[in-house]
């Protein structure tokens, strides 16, 4: 296939990077069948909180929860689609300077990484507790990243050596995987506050937290919906990206109406957000294929 400017949108904003000036992009059709899984996941949540029994009198036999599947469904969905994310970010930022390329990155690198070391902390002798912390803290800080990445509407970063790029982007790198490293020791050795209590469950500050990500992916994917349809180009790019944050603040959101790991209602919401892994790979893929990125 050769290399193409169609799926990358105008320089003017964000929504709008990689696109030679003075140049117009011809309309992308979106393919309605990739937007079906977001209202098909948002309808099973209300169909299985209605049908389902509440907490007390939910059985353990409704319940599908092996040892190490989460665990690698998560390094393989969450983990690894965000890694390639952050690193399509890396090469992209350092060869057209865009700075809202940083935030993504970012954002996606805290997602990935707390993702990971949650999957393989939950079935620790001590509880969950580690575990469900650090994910939910990561959700949180990776949903800031894309909120102000939404909202950014500057042009690239006045730094045109790839070299000055290069620390830039690898000092915001090092800051998330320090924080993420820093706060998972705190939390193994019981130095958080506790976000989920054996026999007593979820905690009011886990449902805070967990809440403002949800809504924080939410928003976000609004503010990328609103440049899509706003959008003279309608980039495939913006599609792929406000699905995918859409689909892991619904994912987020269905662990308040979840009675017990591994019910169907979580493993909805863990599906949307394995989903939503794969578009946001395919939106940093669609955007930069045409810039020189490998």
């Amino acid at each position: 296939m050769p290399r193409t400017n169609r799926n990358i949108p105008e320089p003017k904003s964000i929504g709008q990077v990689g696109q030679t000036s003075g140049t117009i992009p011809p309309p992308w059709k979106p393919s309605l069948i990739v937007a079906v899984p977001l209202p098909l996941v948002i309808v099973s949540v209300v169909v299985f909180n209605i049908i389902l029994p509440p907490p007390a009198q939910f059985s353990k036999g409704l319940a599908f929860e092996p040892p190490f599947l989460n665990a690698i469904l998560y390094t393989v969905f969450l983990a690894f689609t965000s890694f390639m994310v952050g690193y399509i970010s890396f090469k992209s930022y350092i060869q057209n300077g865009w700075t809202f390329l940083v935030l993504l990155g970012s954002g996606a690198l805290a997602w990935g990484s707390t993702s990971l070391l949650s999957g393989w902390l939950t079935n620790l002798p001590s509880g969950p507790n580690p575990a469900i912390t650090i994910s939910n803290t990561g959700a949180l800080v990776a949903s800031i990243f894309h909120v102000i990445s939404g909202t950014w509407s500057r042009g690239p970063s006045p730094q045109k050596s790839p070299k000055i790029r290069r620390s830039i982007i690898i000092l915001a790198y090092g800051g998330v995987l320090g924080f993420t490293a820093l706060y998972t020791a705190a939390a193994l050795e019981g130095m958080t506050p506790l976000f989920f209590v054996p026999g007593a469950g979820q905690t009011p500050l886990r449902m805070a937290v967990l809440g403002s990500a949800a809504t924080l992916f939410a928003v976000s994917s609004i503010l990328f919906a609103r440049r899509y349809f706003s959008s003279r180009s309608r980039s495939s790019t913006l599609y792929w990206y406000f699905l995918a944050l859409a689909l892991t603040g619904v994912g987020l959101a269905a662990v308040f109406f979840g009675r017990a790991p591994g019910d169907p209602i979580s493993w909805t919401g863990r599906t949307a957000m394995f989903l939503g892994g794969t578009y946001f790979l395919k939106a940093v893929h669609t955007a930069f294929k045409g810039t020189g990125v490998h």
